[in-house]
């Protein structure tokens, strides 16, 4: 145990009275300056923040629970807490967070001693601030807050006596009320991805790393936890598929977890992999967009029992009008994307309503833009439950843009988001208690709120902003690659689904910033996987037949080291020979040897080749050719007639001569 955790439990030992229960508000403003992040790690202390309460009423009690780690004795140090005036603004909450909230506050409390703050079970210092409910007496000891907002409270550990500052945060205290009579709480069209960079590599084998499933695994716990706040998943079709088959009993339990969870909820299509659109659209590749849709679709439905919503797509990257076209093709009329997707509208507020996108390609879809400014909460943190708590805190400050529209706005963090437990439980749990927001699928989004308008009352239209030159894709190997892999899929058995583990190759090689040396990795995996196959299927390389009639039949035994079922194609072709009952066949695979027997006329005598094709059903994969050679002993009726033809010619020829011989010699004198 290491010297700050001995002094840790020795604090954790200490009961002491809460703060305001013991301190009254002093009356004078005070300002209390947080320690930057490098002079808190100097001072080897920390102050995170455990939980607090994420909305307040008139009259009720805003809680902090702090985790407080520091090496000064508990005696030697205080904490402090204040409160500042409500922002206006997101410029202004922004600023909060960068910079610290300005001005003096509204009230301070008064520092107390480590020492003699109280710690709750579970280790955690307790700071309550109750708030004066205006219909009652004034009470002092609470906070006078003057309207429903978000207010900044900064918390300072600092050495005792107003020393030297050795942690602090930044949180917000949401002071509200439910909507008024005529107004809507805010809804929180939450999309969350269901993602793991591309576990399978180009031998087939597929590698999980642990901390990425214990990312995915917490997020499965909390959707769970929290069934009641409607929400969008975005899963990534391989990563179902990789837990899915993962020889870990936990990430399998992640999946079961998973399709408990989206009861209720909205689960957007997507491809089996993240993909560029605005790539395929150039390398005229529109068909493989469609088998991505499909195979991710399927996966989908098969991981987490639901079918995908197939209308919405939900992206993080920009899309080009080629692009949106192919989703119009798709049956997709509406669109999901970044704000930096659109070109900039000149709007005083955070865009919380859907709009149309003006794109000549197809009809105008429908679009929600996910706002940046929100995502940045999922960034990466040291305090996971602070960056959730400003999250909702942000939240709150558009719902006071208007809370008397129906608005929603749209969160959407990136698919590198790693989801972090302590996070998401203070995010969900925040939204189901919260009487001003209210969790929404981006579905429900489109259809119960109203379409955003100008200033003159038209329909909002924006554009599509200009995206960047999209990447080239190798159209043409992916294209042989494709009809190789469908030519050997022709040859399976319905129930094998060896073509759909390969075909994931084919489907990673097609994906997003993927270099193209890793591309060319995925496509060569594939074409030695199915060759590889292929070369378990043999006819013999050579032999040679021997025909004693004019008619006869050829057996061309083909064998097979598959191991399971097969359907080929036998050619077998001549110039010699004639096939009666044809030359091509179907052939069942079903044991290790199995002959088939061609039926032949020889048009002629003598030795010839005979050439024999094993092809898959479709013809489009060629497994191996092989030559025979076929004598004829047997003789032409051409080569009968000609010979006794011959025969007839020379009798004729010498019985004319031996008439002719006696004849002249009877007429010689004796």
């Amino acid at each position: 145990m290491t010297a700050r955790r001995a002094k840790r439990r020795g604090l954790t030992g200490r009961v002491a009275r809460a703060v305001l229960a013991t301190l009254a508000v002093a009356g004078g403003w005070l300002v209390v300056p947080v320690a930057p992040p490098a002079a808190a790690q100097q001072s080897g202390s920390v102050l995170r923040l455990a939980s607090q309460t994420p909305w307040v009423g008139a009259g009720e009690e805003f809680v902090l629970r702090l985790d407080v780690t520091t090496s000064e004795a508990p005696a030697d140090v205080e904490l402090a807490v204040a409160v500042y005036r409500r922002v206006t603004s997101r410029s202004e909450f922004t600023r909060t967070l960068d910079d610290g909230p300005r001005g003096n506050p509204v009230t301070g409390v008064p520092p107390t001693k480590l020492a003699d703050l109280a710690v709750d079970a579970a280790g955690a210092v307790l700071v309550r601030l109750p708030t004066q409910d205006p219909a009652q007496p004034l009470d002092p000891a609470r906070l006078r807050l003057t309207a429903d907002g978000v207010y900044p409270v900064r918390v300072e550990l600092r050495e005792t006596g107003g020393g030297k500052s050795l942690a602090g945060l930044v949180t917000h205290l949401v002071y509200t009320r439910p909507p008024q009579p005529g107004g809507y709480p805010l809804g929180v069209a939450l999309v969350l991805p269901v993602h793991a960079p591309p576990t399978l590599r180009p031998d087939g084998t597929r590698a999980l790393p642990e901390r990425t499933a214990s990312g995915l695994a917490a997020l499965a716990r909390s959707l769970e936890a929290y069934p009641s706040v409607a929400l969008t998943l975005l899963p990534t079709p391989e990563t179902l598929l990789t837990l899915d088959t993962s020889e870990r009993p936990e990430d399998r339990e992640t999946v079961a977890t998973l399709a408990r969870a989206v009861a209720g909820r909205q689960v957007a299509a997507g491809t089996f992999v993240p993909v560029s659109l605005s790539s395929f659209a150039g390398s005229g590749m529109a068909s493989e967009v469609a088998i991505q849709l499909d195979r991710g679709s399927q996966v989908i439905e098969q991981t987490l029992g639901t079918r995908p919503d197939p209308r919405t797509w939900a992206g993080e990257d920009g899309l080009d009008e080629r692009a949106a076209l192919l989703l119009r093709q798709q049956q997709v009329d509406r669109l999901v994307l970044p704000e930096r997707a659109f070109e900039p509208a000149k709007l005083p507020i955070t865009l919380t309503q859907p709009f149309a996108v003006d794109a000549r390609a197809v009809r105008r879809p429908a679009a929600l833009a996910a706002d940046g400014g929100l995502v940045d909460h999922f960034s990466p943190a040291d305090d996971p439950v602070l960056a959730a708590h400003r999250l909702l805190a942000d939240l709150a400050v558009v719902y006071q843009d208007q809370p008397s529209r129906r608005r929603a706005v749209v969160v959407a963090p990136p698919r590198s988001w790693s989801p972090d437990k302590a996070f998401l439980d203070s995010l969900l749990s925040g939204l189901s208690s919260s009487p001003i927001l209210t969790g929404t699928t981006a579905d429900d989004a489109f259809a119960s709120v109203p379409p955003a308008t100008t200033a003159t009352g038209a329909p909002l239209v924006r554009r599509l902003a200009p995206a960047p030159a999209p990447q080239v894709l190798p159209a043409n190997a992916i294209a042989a690659a494709r009809r190789q892999l469908v030519g050997f899929a022709s040859m399976l058995a319905p129930e094998n689904a060896l073509d759909d583990r390969m075909e994931q190759l084919l489907l990673l090689a097609e994906g997003a910033g993927l270099r193209s040396d890793r591309r060319a990795d995925f496509l060569r995996g594939l074409d030695e996987r199915i060759r590889s196959q292929a070369a378990s299927v043999l006819v013999p390389s050579h032999r040679s037949i021997t025909l004693t009639a004019r008619t006869g039949e050829i057996p061309v035994t083909v064998l097979s080291k598959t191991g399971y079922p097969l359907k080929v194609q036998i050619k077998v072709a001549s110039d010699k020979l004639d096939f009666p009952n044809g030359s091509v066949r179907d052939v069942d695979l079903l044991r290790r040897s199995t002959t088939e027997r061609f039926s032949v006329r020889a048009r002629t005598s003598g030795s010839f080749p005979l050439r024999v094709s094993l092809v898959s059903p479709d013809g489009g994969l060629e497994l191996g050719t092989s030559r025979f050679t076929v004598r004829s002993t047997a003789a032409s009726g051409v080569g009968v007639v000609l010979s006794g033809g011959a025969i007839l010619f020379l009798f004729v020829w010498w019985a004319r001569h031996l008439v002719r011989g006696r004849r002249n010699r009877r007429l010689v004198p004796a």
